[in-house]
């Protein structure tokens, strides 16, 4: 089955040329490349969040496979969800998906199902891809989603799950997790009540983050596919974060009095 783009020409470029100078234009070829366990980036569109999105990917030896763990903002589908065999479509060709994978991943987990609902409409993990083609043209995916109001019991069963399939996985896939942070603030309130749980996020601390996010009604919409990321990575053996980029929408529009934010971390 081939997944058609739902947001070309919206949340990105929809001509082939364009797409890729602009992907281009966000990313930094002269980082260093290190391999890293996991990484968090943001899902708006280029404009806002696409600078975070390349400074966190520029910096990564991408592997050949990538497992995208975003979400439904619609709520539609299975509740955590993997998307079974074929490719997703970019205006920049056709990304295949790691068949054989995804369903270890669903057979390894009592939770993982195979579900293409899910994925209907959704742009969460879809503006993730074109980064990945330019980077590495030969990538292919593992395109998960997470349910976004899931109970942390569920999502450190799931990560443990994921763990346990990805020890015998050789070479290692990167983990990457979809989010953008706190949505329609003041930018200065916006960063002070992010940086709770980027705090948390950078050490690690899964359980810590889903809690911070809770407590204090942080409207950071992926918080479930991060903390299952972060704490697959932390049983992968992975001990450190770092923060790459925070920025806001009030860079690209000027107004930071009602802003949405953005996060981009990597996990080693």
């Amino acid at each position: 089955m081939i997944r058609k783009p739902a947001v070309a020409g919206q949340f990105y470029e929809d001509s082939p040329r364009a797409l890729r100078a602009d992907v281009e234009g966000r990313i930094d070829r002269s980082t260093p490349k290190e391999p890293v366990t996991a990484c968090v980036c943001p899902h708006a569109g280029y404009m806002f969040s696409g600078d975070v999105t390349g400074a966190v990917l520029s910096g990564i030896e991408i592997p050949k496979t990538v497992i995208v763990a975003s979400f439904s903002h619609r709520g539609l589908g299975r509740p955590f969800a993997v998307w079974p065999d074929g490719a997703w479509e970019t205006p920049l060709g056709e990304v295949p998906v790691n068949a054989d994978l995804a369903a270890k991943l669903v057979d390894g987990s009592d939770r993982l199902e195979a579900d293409t609902d899910a994925f209907r409409f959704e742009h969460s993990g879809e503006v993730m891809l074109p980064f990945l083609q330019v980077l590495r043209d030969d990538v292919d995916v593992v395109m998960m989603s997470i349910y976004p109001a899931a109970h942390l019991k569920d999502l450190l069963e799931i990560a443990h799950d994921l763990a346990a399939v990805l020890r015998a996985t050789d070479p290692r896939p990167l983990l990457l997790a979809s989010t953008d942070m706190t949505h329609h603030m003041h930018a200065s309130a916006a960063e002070k009540q992010d940086r709770l749980v980027i705090d948390r996020m950078v050490e690690l601390d899964a359980e810590g983050a889903y809690r911070v996010v809770a407590e204090h009604d942080i409207s950071m919409c992926g918080v479930c596919p991060v903390t299952m990321v972060i704490a697959c990575a932390r049983q992968l053996g992975a001990t450190t974060g770092r923060l790459v980029r925070y920025e806001n929408s009030g860079k690209a529009t000027g107004d930071h009095s009602s802003v949405v934010a953005y996060a981009g971390l990597v996990f080693k």
